[in-house]
């Protein structure tokens, strides 16, 4: 008997993302600003989304921002442990987010998102 459960997760994540349709815009992310990455990631989407920053639904309720800081940045400015190869992809209101080691920030449309354009 072998135990499934690990691909079947993988899959999951796989279906999750399988509706990312092309990039929708980047912005840069600079972890030595005294600008939070949760702050740069939320004006980015509404941004794209045409909402205003206060009406989207907290950051925090989808993702540890401060984990992606550590992982990819480091626990102090420059201390960066990953490599710019590294990255972190989630959904954010029906937008794939992508946290890049480098500090971009990309926006990618949902199969969703796109048909609530058209």
């Amino acid at each position: 008997m072998t135990d499934d459960s690990q691909s079947d997760e993988a899959d999951g994540d796989e279906r999750r993302f399988a509706g990312a349709s092309g990039t929708l815009t980047e912005v840069q992310y600079d972890p030595t600003s005294d600008q939070e990455l949760a702050t740069v990631i939320v004006q980015a989407v509404a941004d794209q989304s045409g909402t205003e920053p206060y009406r989207e639904s907290p950051l925090h309720d989808y993702i540890d921002v401060d984990a992606i800081e550590t992982l990819l940045f480091g626990t102090q400015p420059d201390q960066s442990i990953g490599s710019a190869s590294q990255n972190i992809t989630f959904r954010y209101r029906n937008i794939i987010v992508t946290v890049r080691a480098d500090g971009v920030i990309q926006l990618s449309a949902t199969d969703a998102s796109r048909a609530r354009k058209n």
